[in-house]
């Protein structure tokens, strides 16, 4: 499959990044660091964006939009320029959603051992697994092969998702992939790098 140049962020610090809550496909809003964060990423991607025109997409959830939001005021670009992709919504994690990992822990406990038993493969009650999540992405991701370069604003395990498609990684590498809020990836030719 072709990829498009990807230009990667993931949405800045929430509350619940703070707590240490799963969000997953629930939400909750940017700190004050979060909106700081976007503001820089906005800052480093401006000196790379090779046109104004280049595709900005967006997750739906309400942290990535308010994200993408920032950064297109940043970039003196209109809201409607932003495309929100359901495809690119975070992991869905089913009944840890909303918790902190020191409760699912505990009161899902064998849910979450087997989870980390096979973190790649296993569904928790009404969520996703990272294959699950794979499969999604990559169909989204062959509709994009006539564009050049295009922006993501999306989430921790969609973008360590993505970046295993990208760059080909094995199910075990690709899960050891990370990205704080505040890093800008450029993904381009099949290796990564990032942007400063």
């Amino acid at each position: 499959m072709k990829f498009p140049t990807i230009y990667l962020l993931r949405h800045g610090q929430t509350e619940w990044n703070v707590e240490g809550r799963y969000q997953g496909q629930m939400d909750s809003p940017l700190t004050v660091k979060g909106k700081e964060q976007a503001k820089a990423n906005a800052l480093k991607l401006e000196k790379y964006l090779n046109t104004k025109e280049m595709k900005i997409f967006s997750s739906p959830l309400g942290r990535a939009k308010s994200t993408a939001y920032i950064i297109a005021k940043e970039l003196n670009l209109q809201q409607s320029k932003i495309e929100l992709i359901d495809e690119i919504k975070e992991f869905n994690y089913g009944i840890f959603e909303g918790n902190t990992k020191t409760f699912c822990k505990s009161e899902f406990s064998e849910e979450y051992e087997a989870r980390e038993a096979d973190k790649w493969s296993y569904v928790l009650e009404g969520g996703e697994s990272y294959e699950m999540v794979s499969r999604r992405l990559k169909a989204w991701l062959s509709t994009l092969s006539e564009e050049k370069e295009i922006v993501i604003i999306a989430h921790e395990m969609i973008n360590r998702a993505l970046r295993g498609l990208y760059l080909n990684l094995e199910n075990k590498k690709t899960l050891t992939l990370f990205q704080s809020n505040d890093i800008l990836i450029k993904l381009e030719n099949g290796v990564e790098n990032i942007l400063e």
